[in-house]
């Protein structure tokens, strides 16, 4: 009975799409159908599904691999036998925390079964004809700085997208997210009071902005001798001289040009890497300059919960509880506090068998709040596993914390704690930094108070109870106007890369959506050819079989993929990533800066 359900509820979900002229994809459009349909793979599916060593063996950008699959993940001119057009209309995909926050629209379903039921054709891939050489970029960067005040010179330093842009499965309408991500994340990771967006470089040939310039000064970057650049060049694992290349020796002159008119080793990093990397400890932390505890955090940021909970006032603490969050199986408390740059929110999360968890029973917490004296209500406090920091940055933008049970902080939330069903670090782990900012995409997430109403204290506690915990209406409005702070400064720090009639609530979180496509999809030969600044297949077999082989990457040669980490990670034995390693085979030299 229960399948007999299933499929009538599928044969009427197919029939209505089929019908509906509302969702109708006309075949005039300027963008091809099977264009339109891969730009649907790659929104819900590809950070899952994006090669053959993924769970499921398949990618679903590779339209020719689908369709001769005997797996029947694309049957052509048959979308009802279609796995992949099935999972989706019967909603087993993309995973229900995926479709909470990024519904698959009947618009898109509809683009499915249309391309399928035309024959499933191949994706269009973009024409290479147009493909920006490293020596273009580093052509313009020059250009650039001739044109600088000499005095403005050593502070200037630039941004790259020509690796993405060379990509032929990069969609055109890719790059906005990229260089969306680029300045949300810029303006991030600073503590100036302005928004500041990088400038876009022209780059001979190419009318698209693929390269963009920043002055370490606008970000505060320039302090203790540039002290965050040079973190970022210590962990960048596409570092190289082009002096003995036997493919990009005409970069080696301006490569040392802008090394001395900037005075650093790595004067130009990719955008993508960094939007990707600078998310994650180690380096968000030292970028942030986000110290090694809460305590001295809130002392920053003129907070001080122990004093504010001893005589509350919704401006100075207020408090939420709730049995469900989207990151955690237990109840959750949210705190907010009023802050030197606004707002100061704190979470406690606690793990399963926690004996003092259970906020209706114990909502006075935490029971180490007073480092120096006892709890006064000690009998009603709980005990917590850890929590989430969110405070606002000078400019409006938020930045993140995650700490333990003694608010030390951590890198990783524990996985009995909180997760991630979406997994956007690349594992259910809530890494801080890129998990948080890809979770509180509008800023404060809603939520609804139960404790107030439903707590079970008595007398003086109740009342300390509901001076702690506001009414609704009270929270709602600090809430709003937290929301409404970040919104504000996220509009002036991405509204520009993204068409007027955009909304920008619709809009996939940008740094989410290019660390998932740069950490999380799988290398193939066309991607490591750009990776490489190479064109064609031929320039990289002049490192021979054996090369190819000896690094691991024979299989590439023969339709396999590698891993991003793989393709990064920083040998701890011999220095070079992997990258740098086959760069080096073709000429090149690793810079790996100390």
């Amino acid at each position: 009975m229960v399948l007999a359900k299933r499929i009538s509820m599928r044969t009427f979900v197919l029939a209505f799409l089929a019908l509906s002229p509302l969702y109708y994809v006309s075949a005039a459009d300027d963008q091809p159908l099977a264009a339109k349909a891969r730009q649907v793979l790659r929104r819900h599916c590809v950070e899952c599904h994006s090669g053959q060593d993924d769970d499921d063996g398949f990618n679903v950008l590779n339209a020719a691999a689908m369709r001769s699959s005997d797996e029947g993940y694309v049957i052509a001119q048959d979308p009802e036998e279609s796995l992949v057009y099935l999972r989706i209309i019967d909603e087993d995909m993309p995973p229900a925390a995926n479709r909470e926050l990024q519904p698959v629209t009947e618009e898109e379903r509809e683009i499915l079964r249309q391309w399928i039921a035309g024959g499933a054709t191949d994706f269009p891939q973009a024409d290479r004809s147009d493909f920006v050489s490293i020596e273009s970029i580093y052509s313009a960067a020059l250009g650039y700085l001739r044109n600088a005040a000499r005095e403005d010179r050593p502070q200037l330093r630039f941004f790259t997208l020509h690796n993405v842009y060379n990509r032929r499965s990069t969609d055109p309408s890719d790059l906005r997210f990229y260089r969306a991500g680029l300045s949300k994340v810029l303006n991030s990771l600073t503590w100036e009071r302005r928004i500041t967006l990088p400038d876009a470089v022209e780059v001979d040939g190419v009318n698209d902005d693929i390269l963009y310039v920043i002055d370490l000064k606008e970000f505060g970057w320039d302090r203790q001798r540039n002290a965050n650049w040079n973190e970022l060049q210590k962990a960048y694992p596409y570092g190289l001289s082009f002096e003995f290349s036997q493919h990009h020796g005409e970069a080696h002159e301006n490569d040392l040009a802008v090394q001395g008119l900037t005075q650093t080793q790595i004067p130009v990093l990719r955008a993508d890497w960094f939007v990707a990397t600078a998310t994650r400890p180690p380096l968000y932390h030292k970028l942030l300059q986000i110290p090694t505890d809460a305590r001295s955090l809130e002392a920053r940021l003129e907070v001080s919960i122990a004093s504010d909970f001893l005589n509350p006032k919704p401006r100075r603490i207020a408090r939420a509880g709730f049995a469900r969050s989207g990151i955690s199986g237990q109840n959750r408390l949210v705190q907010r506090s009023d802050a030197l740059h606004g707002f100061y929110w704190k979470s406690y999360d606690f793990k399963p068998d926690t004996g003092r968890a259970k906020l209706t029973r114990f909502p006075l917490g935490p029971a180490n709040l007073f480092e120096d004296r006892r709890h006064p209500f000690e009998r009603f406090a709980f005990e917590h596993d850890g929590g989430e920091v969110i405070f606002s940055l000078p400019n409006g933008m938020q930045a993140y914390m995650l700490v333990d049970g003694e608010d030390q902080r951590i890198d990783v939330g524990p996985i009995t704690v909180v997760s991630d069903a979406r997994r956007t670090s690349g594992t259910p782990e809530i890494v801080n930094g890129l998990s948080c900012i890809a979770c509180h995409r509008h800023g404060m997430i809603k939520f609804k108070d139960s404790i107030r109403l439903g707590n079970a204290t008595f007398g003086e506690v109740e009342q300390h109870v509901e001076r702690l915990y506001p009414e609704r209406e009270a929270m709602d409005e600090l809430l709003q106007e937290d929301q409404q702070r970040f919104m504000q400064a996220l509009r002036r720090c991405i509204s520009t890369y993204f068409n007027d009639e955009d909304d920008l609530q619709s809009f996939d979180e940008p740094v989410r959506k290019v660390a998932v496509w740069h950490r999380s999809v799988y290398l193939d030969l066309n991607t490591v050819l750009t990776e490489l600044d190479l064109k064609e297949e031929t320039q990289l077999l002049r490192v021979g079989d054996n090369t190819l082989k000896r690094l691991g990457l024979e299989s590439l040669m023969k339709g396999g993929v590698i891993s991003r980490p793989e393709w990064e990670a920083l040998d701890s034995k011999f220095g070079p990533s992997l990258m740098q390693q086959i760069a080096t085979e073709l000429g090149a030299t690793p810079v790996l800066p100390l």
